[in-house]
Formats: C-alpha cells, structure tokens, sequence
C-alpha cells in the first residue's frame, strides 16, 4: 500500500465587512432590539384585548377593558353588559379560554403573568354567589 500523503485542512479567516459609513468597533443600534417596558407591554395588551373582543360581540360600544397590576400578577377586568355576555363566553367558554391564551402569550413573553377575569363568574366559569 503506497504511502498516502495526509492532507491538513486550510483554514481561511475573513475579515468582517464594514459599512463606509458606520465606526469600526462601534454597535449598530438601528439593528438592536426595541425593549418595550412593562406599562407598555400591558396596555398593548390590553388594547389589543379590546379590540378583539369588539370585533366579537354585538353592541362593542358596550365592551371596555381595564387593567389591575397587582404585586406578581396583572389582572384584565372586562366589563360587558349582559347582552354581549354570551358572545364573549363561547361555547362552553372556549372563547374567553381563548382570549385568556392569547392575553398570557402576549404578556408572558416579557415575564409578565396575566389573568382576565369575567364579570359575573370566577376563574373556572361558575357563577358566583351573591351575598344578600
């Protein structure tokens, strides 16, 4: 068996290309991210709640959302009248389920944990007892 010859990679450095305009050694902070604060991040959230929810039920004159931050959690209150209350539960609750997935995808995404509470019902959809 002839001798073979062993072959050593050849490694190639490029240098980075710059811009004409930008400094060498300089961040870019056109390209860097945005970081919204967390005010920001929940009224987004709660205006977007909003929206969609109007966009669901009859009279969307009638739908408002308004927000209680607590010490770990935020809380979106919607406050409906009785006429638009079936449209936003859904079908056996599959729409606010839905909204409240929405809501905490949006606001978790930043650390933030949120909850929408229903007038009328509880978190797990029965109603509540009112005291006389």
């Amino acid at each position: 068996m002839p001798d073979m010859e062993k072959k050593i990679p050849t490694i190639i450095v490029r240098k980075p290309q710059t811009d004409s305009g930008s400094k060498s050694g300089a961040e870019d902070t056109s390209t860097m991210d945005f970081i919204p604060n967390k005010n920001e991040i929940i009224e987004n959230a709660r205006i977007k709640l909003e929206e969609i929810l109007k966009l669901i039920v009859d009279f969307p004159e009638e739908i408002s959302v308004t927000v209680t931050q607590g010490e770990r959690t935020t809380i979106f209150n919607i406050d409906c009248s009785k006429r638009n209350f079936g449209r936003m539960l859904g079908s056996r609750g599959k729409m606010i389920g839905s909204l409240r997935n929405v809501t905490l995808a949006m606001t978790a995404r930043h650390g933030i944990r949120s909850i929408i509470e229903v007038p009328y019902f509880s978190q797990d959809m029965k109603p509540l007892k009112q005291s006389a």
